[in-house]
């Protein structure tokens, strides 16, 4: 959460985070407002898991690239929006996007994967779809609603709904859990 030009920005993150606690949304508002600070404190567990997931994206991507796909990994400077670069990335066809920022004047967020399928958009004769990387063993309300962010902002780069998005899971050996997105479309408007 963060305010530009006066406007209230969301992430796919905040999003989860508010369905989870309502309290927690005011809280990262007041830090937005700079009303209060962030708290800041050591948590041995959180960094672990922390580490855990950066491993389990490395490994994923590593198995991608071991596929012979074109892989376009995206760097920017942590709290930088490069949607730019994503959809010159989009619009080259690549087959893997990696650490793909997406935003529109509402939401931002940064989708771990954009995976190239064969459906028709403004891009040409394929389109994006997403595929995060979690390591719980069940995919969590929150992380389908970050998936409907991020599907949503992918909607406006390539001027084409997705119709899934994915969740890899380190149980499955890289096999993507798909969810068709028309499913929790309704819920995730409501939210």
């Amino acid at each position: 959460m963060r305010l530009v030009a006066e406007l209230l920005q969301l992430s796919a993150t905040d999003l989860a985070n508010h369905l989870g606690c309502v309290h927690l949304s005011q809280l990262d508002l007041a830090v937005a407002e700079r009303r209060a600070e962030r708290p800041h404190r050591k948590d041995p567990i959180l960094e672990l898991l922390t580490e855990r997931g950066r491993e389990h994206e490395a490994a994923y991507l590593k198995h991608l690239r071991a596929q012979k796909l074109g892989v376009v990994e995206v760097r920017t400077a942590p709290g930088a929006d490069s949607v730019e670069t994503t959809l010159a990335a989009m619009r080259d066809g690549a087959d893997v996007i990696y650490q793909a920022p997406l935003a529109d004047a509402r939401w931002h967020g940064r989708a771990d994967f954009l995976r190239k399928v064969a459906r028709p958009s403004d891009l040409g004769d394929w389109s994006y779809e997403v595929t995060d990387a979690k390591l719980a063993t069940e995919t969590r309300a929150g992380t389908i609603l970050q998936l409907c962010v991020y599907s949503s902002l992918l909607d406006r780069l390539q001027g084409s709904e997705p119709q899934e998005a994915h969740v890899v899971a380190p149980h499955h050996h890289f096999q993507p859990e798909s969810y068709r997105l028309a499913d929790y479309a309704a819920y995730y408007r409501l939210v």
